[in-house]
């Protein structure tokens, strides 16, 4: 196998000839993700069982076909990684089936992220002598998100908290004191948080109920709508519930869990860079997300409900509906004092008090209660009242 190994990377001089399919595949099994595990299978015909194989490796990505050919065998199929710039990923022998799965470990190191490779198999059997290469070949990019309406979010540092003074020509709205002061946060860890809040089919699809009050032939995109009606217990559960089943599959990094985002990472995603009163800027108005009344306008948005998630712009980091729609359930407790620290903290998580903080405003309200740094808290369900999820280290 070395041999052929060798002689596939270094015998290339005559140009490969076009050669009806031969029938093997390879198929991806789990995506390529930092931290976890790409599988793939290799499935060929049951008459290659017990053929020798190997995977070659090719990064980056090769568009095309290779010129290639090993002296002694006849060649079969389409060389569509480059040969000189291939290793040999693994080796083997095919099957009962004429099958092979393998996996390819991700190391948990965010430079990884966006690097691209090609796979191609070949099997031989050495008494005819005929090599056969896949039909097709597995272009693999490193992921940053390990599940579909994920946002990577990378480490960094922002201000924390409002001390903006009512808009001119505004009636007065200015942050109260458990907005102040503001004060330098670092999130140290990258972490994932969903594109929207968690809508009414995917909360049915995992816990089996949906507890909502928007829904029924009143509400016929009520599946796309954010569940809400839920206690922050619930919320939890769904994490709990969340992680079990992504951990099953492999999704689920060293260290990580589906979690409610810290009140920190929740105003961090908010901003997405910005100091304003708004990630949109300095005021709010209709149009721009799904609440009630704005201040800035004097004039009535006439929300009735909940909107499906992503009717509105996203933020500058690709969050849908962090102003309005519903307010979201954060980790946190908060005994609603002026709690904020005023030295700069580091992934700060508040784990006592008689309520849990949610954030962001909803349909209901108005645009005072959107802002990127406002805060409120309770313990009780309402259909105002939603969540969203991050895929966050573990907390103690």
């Amino acid at each position: 196998m070395q041999r052929l190994g060798t002689a596939l990377l270094a015998a290339l001089s005559v140009p490969a000839v076009a050669q009806v399919a031969t029938g093997r595949t390879m198929q991806l099994l789990a995506p390529a993700v930092i931290g976890q595990t790409v599988s793939f299978r290799i499935a060929s015909p049951a008459t290659a069982a017990g053929n020798f194989y190997v995977v070659l490796w090719c990064a980056p990505p090769f568009a095309g076909t290779a010129a290639l050919s090993v002296p002694g065998f006849t060649l079969l199929g389409a060389v569509l990684v480059d040969p000189p710039r291939s290793v040999s990923a693994v080796a083997g022998h095919l099957g009962a089936t004429g099958s092979a799965t393998h996996g390819v470990t991700i190391p948990n190191d965010l430079s990884f992220v966006g690097y691209a490779w090609d796979l191609q198999s070949a099997d031989f059997d050495a008494s005819t002598p005929t090599l056969w290469f896949s039909d097709d070949e597995l272009t693999l990019v490193v992921a940053n998100t390990p599940a579909p309406n994920m946002v990577w979010i990378p480490a960094g540092t922002f201000p924390m908290g409002s001390n903006a003074g009512p808009p001119d020509g505004v009636p007065p709205y200015n942050p109260g004191a458990n907005e102040r002061p503001v004060h330098q946060v670092t999130i140290s860890r990258p972490f994932w948080i969903g594109r929207h809040e968690v809508t009414q089919a995917e909360y049915q699809a995992l816990m089996g109920t949906n507890p909502s009050f928007h829904q029924g032939p009143a509400w016929p995109n009520s599946g796309n709508q954010p569940v809400e009606m839920v206690a922050h217990n619930a919320a939890m559960a769904y994490c709990a519930a969340l992680t079990a089943q992504q951990a099953a599959i492999g999704r689920v990094p060293t260290g990580y869990q589906y979690r409610l985002p810290t009140e920190a990472e929740w105003e961090y995603c908010c901003r997405a860079g910005t100091t304003t009163e708004f990630h949109c800027g300095p005021t709010l108005v209709c149009g721009q997300a799904n609440f009630y009344y704005s201040m800035h306008t004097g004039s009535s948005c006439n929300s009735l409900g909940t909107a499906v998630v992503g009717s509105y712009a996203a933020n500058a980091w690709g969050l849908h509906d962090m102003h309005g729609n519903v307010w979201e359930w954060c980790l946190d407790a908060w005994d609603g004092s002026a709690n904020y620290p005023s030295g700069p903290v580091v992934d700060p998580f508040v784990q006592s008090g008689p309520w849990q903080v949610y954030r962001g405003g909803s349909w209901m309200g108005n645009s005072y209660y959107c802002r990127s740094a406002c805060r409120s808290g309770g313990y009780m369900p309402g259909r105002h009242l939603g969540f969203r999820v991050v895929l966050a280290p573990v907390l103690p």
